[in-house]
């Protein structure tokens, strides 16, 4: 979330833009809103079941600890 002070500046750069252009700022700050909800809506649902829960929780821990885990190449160098 943004803070207020951080809004504020938004807003007066926004009212600078030709109406234009200052349409597709705001459109671009609605999808990064709308990407981070999806994103912590996702997480939600997740970590709802307990047995997910314990599972990614456990995955996480071992990435932590640096256990199971196993670095592959997913696209080649070229």
């Amino acid at each position: 979330m943004c803070s207020e002070e951080t809004t504020e500046k938004i807003i007066e750069v926004v009212r600078e833009l030709p109406e234009e252009e200052a349409r597709e700022v705001l459109k671009f700050i609605e999808f990064l809103r709308f990407r981070r909800l999806a994103g912590e809506d996702e997480t939600a649902y997740l970590l709802k079941e307990p047995a997910n829960r314990r599972r990614l929780l456990e995955a996480v821990e071992n990435i932590r600890k640096g256990q199971h885990v196993e670095a592959k190449e997913l696209l080649p160098d070229d």
